[in-house]
């Protein structure tokens, strides 16, 4: 199962558990937000793991950052793991306020590039099976 299927299933799991809490979420996960799911109040950036999350690094965009420093109150992280297990282990952890700052202190920044790897390109590049 590749990173998109599992952010989807994750996504879609946490529109789920949103709903059957009274909530109304929308899925602006395409939108370019520092969130995932609007689910208000909630502003809800999904980090979606394919085995347990735990004591993994979470990863944090810049625009992700800086939603949390707009609206610290209104920002949760929710951390979907085990995604598309065949046990039905999937789970999700909250991290919000306090928890939420701490981790974000905590991080170290890394700069990365995101370069989409053509068809054509990756058609011509070398194979080596």
């Amino acid at each position: 199962m590749g990173n998109q299927e599992i952010e989807r299933i994750a996504i879609n799991y946490v529109l789920t558990l949103e709903r059957a809490e009274g909530r109304k979420p929308t899925d602006v996960s395409t939108k370019g937000y520092g969130y995932d799911v609007h689910s208000p109040p909630r502003k809800i950036e999904v980090k979606a793991f394919g085995r347990s999350a735990r004591g993994a690094p979470v990863p944090l965009e810049e625009r992700q950052l800086a939603e949390f420093e707009q609206n610290p109150e209104l920002y949760y992280v929710y951390v979907v793991d085990n995604v598309g297990q065949s046990d039905g282990a999937m789970s999700v952890r909250v991290l919000h306020g306090q928890v939420l700052r701490g981790l974000i202190e905590r991080a170290k920044p890394s700069r990365t590039y995101w370069s989409t790897l053509r068809v054509a390109e990756y058609d011509a590049a070398e194979r080596l099976q």
